[in-house]
């Protein structure tokens, strides 16, 4: 269920990359090849395991930009984390407040949700 003033607090945000960036896969054999589990990236609340791997990609020499990884409730679709060095290859192209809109609730019958009364 959506809380209505979660909901009203929120925004849809399109992002346009304006340069190339570089990301870990996180997803699929990317975890094997970096020694890991899908602990990593769906490890529960307080989420230490997966900050301890974030701070310590973050501080690697390579000097990524982020990691992308499959999202915890649906693995198949690709969430990505970006570090804040990245925020110089990211603009905003797009920002909607009223997401009380069909595309919305659309995509929320996907996943079961509905607002809450």
């Amino acid at each position: 269920m959506i809380d209505p003033g979660l909901h009203a607090r929120k925004a849809y945000v399109r992002l346009e990359v304006a340069r190339g960036i570089t990301l870990i896969d996180f997803d699929g054999p990317g975890l094997a090849v970096l020694g890991a589990t899908a602990e990593v990236i769906h490890g529960s609340v307080p989420y230490d395991c997966p900050q301890r791997w974030s701070a310590a990609l973050h501080a690697h020499p390579a000097r990524v930009d982020g990691i992308a990884y499959s999202a915890r409730h649906d693995p198949h679709e690709i969430c990505y984390a970006l570090f804040d060095r990245a925020a110089v290859a990211i603009r905003e192209k797009e920002r909607i407040l009223d997401l009380d809109a069909d595309w919305f609730w659309a995509l929320a019958d996907v996943y079961a949700v509905a607002r809450s009364p």
